[in-house]
């Protein structure tokens, strides 16, 4: 890359760090994945396997099987749970995944059944799929979740792509739920686009940053850094605006595949006054378990 390309890279980056959060405003987040969380969710250009709770597109640059648990326990309302299970295997006709997502709070039980596939269709694009079932049980007249009779069954989809747009910049693109469908009266699933890029200053350096919109809401930006302190120990920090999160984050992966990655931020719920949204402040920790099934020389 010579030096023109160079500034114009650096000017971009820039831009996306500094210059979107002053004209971002509230709107949702994508809370699963520790590696994710711990970059402020700006990963719709990540190439592993926590790929299949953020872009499905960056299975296809799987080398290995590639089995991933995640959770998240937030101290703003113990009774809310958000944990997942995905599986991922490359094969000759592209990448294949299932992943099990389930959720709970005071007022609603969900669980989402998701199917992936993910191909190169050039050496600079890679596309992705993933059809979901979503059951969701819903707290009717004031009662426990779990007494309700009320459950409906919808069935969506997820589609994303990425393009090497340079050698050391990776583009992304996702859409969550595109077809607006009722989940109960007046409520929708969340309709979402996601644009983000990575960044790899060098092979320890990684830069994210992320534009979200959800259909119904205003823009949100999301920014992070990833660092590998030593040999796949690594560290990372996000912000995300609005609300303003401030996320922490480290990863380290064992010799034999494993790895384990934590993450936590600290949400500010005054900044959600006037939103529409509940303004709870407090803690969000998550938590990432991984295993590469390295093939066998």
């Amino acid at each position: 890359m010579n030096y023109s390309q160079q500034m114009k890279v650096y000017s971009f980056l820039f831009l996306l760090l500094f210059s979107f959060p002053l004209l971002a405003q509230n709107g949702p987040m994508n809370p699963l994945s520790a590696r994710s969380n711990g970059v402020s969710n700006a990963s719709v250009a990540f190439t592993d396997i926590n790929s299949l709770f953020n872009n499905q597109a960056g299975l296809a640059d799987l080398e290995n099987a590639g089995l991933l648990l995640s959770g998240q326990q937030t101290f703003i309302n113990p009774n809310s749970d958000n944990f997942g299970v995905g599986f991922a295997k490359p094969t000759s006709s592209g990448t294949f995944g299932i992943d099990i997502h389930y959720f709970a709070n005071d007022d609603l039980d969900q669980i989402i059944l998701g199917f992936a596939y993910a191909r190169k269709l050039t050496p600079k694009l890679s596309a992705g799929i993933q059809f979901e079932m979503r059951s969701s049980q819903f707290a009717t007249n004031g009662g426990p979740v779990l007494l309700s009779s009320e459950r409906k069954e919808l069935f969506t989809a997820e589609i994303g792509f990425q393009y090497k747009l340079l050698e050391k910049l990776l583009i992304g693109v996702h859409l969550s739920n595109p077809a607006k469908l009722a989940i109960k009266e007046d409520e929708f699933l969340p309709r979402v686009i996601r644009t983000g890029a990575t960044y790899f200053v060098s092979k320890k350096i990684l830069v994210h940053a992320e534009l979200e919109k959800d259909f119904e809401r205003p823009f949100v930006f999301k920014s992070g850094l990833e660092w590998e302190l030593a040999d796949e120990l690594w560290l990372r920090i996000g912000l995300h605006y609005k609300p303003i999160t401030f996320n922490v984050g480290a990863g380290y992966k064992f010799k034999n595949g494993l790895r384990i990655d934590l993450a936590c931020f600290y949400q500010d719920g005054l900044d959600l006054v006037g939103s529409g949204i509940l303004a709870l402040s407090g803690l969000v920790p998550s938590f990432g378990i991984g295993f590469d099934f390295k093939k066998k020389e």
